[in-house]
């Protein structure tokens, strides 16, 4: 397995959550095409832009794959395999036939270990008349190879901004296809496959708690089971609690609100992402807590909203909005969790409240006129609007009737303990952000957390730094 590059233990002294960051001190933000990338060193004696002449020496058959189609690329030219082996590659110009002599053979030496061309045909004499905008030997191993150091500092990164690289690197534009499988190539490259990361997880976990002390895991494993027999010795996944220091100590200066929701992740094992997240007074968005799970349970959201009881926060008089899914509701009905008052008050999402109701009635219009009802500040006009939103149809008046007014509506809000917060849309923003992370593997997927929020505090931090007291 290939492990994390800028992984490494923090050094002595470094307490401070941005100050002992390694790869947010080895990489320019604002111009990611200008940092180092991993990989693309293919030989021990060859550079990109050299030609390749007989004696030259590559650590591994991989680097003079590398090396040629990096050259085939640079003369816009192309070639073919004629021969490949465990300890021999010989490629040809396609246009042998016509006379052009490039040839190149490359073998491994038993001496050295090392990969050493021993024939070498020169130039090509052919024309390539087929110029176009990709080239064929630009494929996605060699891509991943190129992007590995992208990867390894954003595995999110966008697909357009590594069809950007290619392009001012190598002047061909790459598909959109052809950039994807890159990546996922170059996520494998440097996080391990899918297994391997679940392995190596631990391992990364008890670094973040190093780089960020204070902060607090809980990795959960279920027996392994094949059929009915169990592997002892043997553990499968189950669930991951995560929560970073400087967000729990920022919570203490925030709003006495907690949003909670969930989210699907599509890699190759599927499982649910849960947050939870606040805002300061300033309005900017703060996650809090994270956690994979197998789903949107009553004991995967009895085990998050404990943790995030006993590791976040044990503040009274918290306003705690999420959708009207019957685990959390349930969750927080149980006393045990924390969550019930004087603890916390637990209120509706409006707009998930609307979709409910469209889903039930099929009524745009008066789904409309519903999230108007709930955004209504003065009691006596919420409830003659009330009134008359229920009198087209007994069903409509039942439905509403059930959900108690407190939990929907801001005119009911009482002590105005939603801030003014009708929605779950700050836990959705930082669903978005995290948007791209969600196909990632589980190491890849904690790891962009970190980052993003230890850029959230390092950017944070330094506008402190520069503001003046009077």
């Amino acid at each position: 397995m290939v492990e994390p590059i800028s992984m490494y233990p923090p050094t002595e002294g470094g307490s401070q959550f941005w100050g002992n960051l390694p790869h947010y001190t080895n990489i320019n933000w604002n111009h990611p095409d200008e940092e180092d990338i991993p990989g693309m060193d293919v030989g021990s004696t060859w550079s990109i832009g050299q030609d390749l002449y007989v004696g030259l020496e590559f650590e591994n058959k991989d680097a003079v794959k590398n090396a040629v189609k990096q050259n085939a690329m640079r003369m816009h030219q192309s070639f073919y395999v004629v021969e490949s082996k465990k300890t021999k590659w010989v490629v040809r110009c396609p246009n042998a036939h016509d006379g052009c002599g490039w040839y190149m053979r490359a073998i491994e030496s038993k001496r050295s270990d090392k990969w050493t061309v021993t024939q070498w045909g020169g130039r090509h004499t052919c024309l390539n008349m087929s110029l176009s905008q990709d080239h064929a030997k630009l494929d996605s191993e060699l891509i991943a190879t190129f992007i590995q150091g992208m990867v390894n500092q954003d595995p999110s990164i966008k697909i357009s901004l590594i069809q950007e690289r290619i392009t001012s690197q190598t002047g061909f534009k790459i598909s959109y296809r052809k950039a994807w499988m890159a990546k996922q190539k170059a996520i494998v490259n440097v996080f391990g496959d899918w297994e391997e990361s679940y392995a190596y997880l631990p391992r990364w976990l008890q670094y973040m708690k190093e780089i960020a002390p204070g902060s607090f895991y809980d990795l959960c494993h279920d027996e392994f089971f094949v059929g009915n027999r169990c592997h002892r010795g043997y553990r499968q996944f189950h669930r991951l609690f995560w929560t970073f220091k400087p967000c729990c100590d920022a919570f203490n200066f925030c709003k006495p609100l907690i949003q909670v929701d969930g989210t699907h992740l599509y890699g190759k094992y599927r499982g649910t992402l849960l947050i939870a997240t606040t805002q300061d007074g300033n309005n900017n968005v703060l996650p809090l807590a994270f956690a994979v799970v197998e789903g949107e349970t009553l004991l995967a959201w009895s085990w998050f909203l404990s943790h995030l009881r006993l590791h976040v926060t044990n503040k009274e008089g918290i306003c705690l909005i999420s959708d009207r899914h019957r685990s959390i509701k349930s969750a927080i009905d149980n006393e045990a969790i924390g969550w019930r008052p004087p603890n916390a008050y637990h209120k509706y999402c409006i707009r998930h409240i609307a979709s409910n109701f469209n889903t039930r009635f099929k009524d745009v219009k008066l789904k409309q006129k519903l999230v108007k009802l709930g955004y209504t500040p003065c009691k006596h006009i919420f409830d003659r609007n009330l009134q008359k939103f229920c009198e087209s149809n007994p069903d409509v008046q039942r439905w509403i009737g059930a959900i108690s007014k407190d939990k929907w509506s801001m005119a009911y809000d009482a002590d105005g303990r939603r801030y003014g917060h009708m929605t779950t849309n700050l836990s959705e923003c930082v669903n978005k952000v995290l948007k791209d992370c969600r196909n990632l593997s589980i190491t890849a997927l904690v790891r962009s957390t970190y980052t993003r929020c230890a850029e959230y505090f390092s950017n944070r931090g330094s506008r402190a730094s520069k503001f003046k007291y009077h």
